[in-house]
């Protein structure tokens, strides 16, 4: 009821509208997105400069990850440590094995841990 109220004031736009207005205008702007339903809402947009990725990418590219990717990696992990590699995946737009080894190299450099199995275990940030 105050959604509705609000809506008929000035203070706020029609409820429902937002998401796919915002959908809307990254799809005509070419920007990639994340939506990420937790305890709360999150919307990641990306750049929407074109991004040219090589179509046979090494199995072992650790020096090679892009840090925004990284970085992404740990907002997900603080907004929900139960996340899976397929939801990284999703998320983020790219194959499971890119995820393992953005992983991978989170673990080495000591800023992210695995808690418990891959079933029912958690990720913890470290730094």
């Amino acid at each position: 009821m105050l959604a509705d109220l609000l809506a008929r004031t000035d203070l706020m736009e029609k409820a429902g509208t937002g998401i796919k207005r915002l959908i809307d205008a990254c799809k005509a702007n070419g920007n990639n997105y994340i939506f990420d339903f937790t305890d709360s809402f999150w919307v990641t947009i990306g750049s929407n400069t074109n991004e040219i990725v090589p179509e046979n990418v090494p199995e072992i590219v650790l020096e090679n990850v892009p840090e925004r990717r990284l970085e992404l990696i740990i907002e997900m992990i603080n907004h929900n440590n139960q996340i899976t590699i397929r939801k990284f995946a999703e998320n983020l737009n790219v194959d499971p094995k890119t995820i393992k080894r953005d992983l991978d190299k989170l673990k080495k450099d000591a800023r992210i841990k695995r808690i418990g199995p891959d079933r029912g275990g958690h990720w913890k940030v470290l730094r």
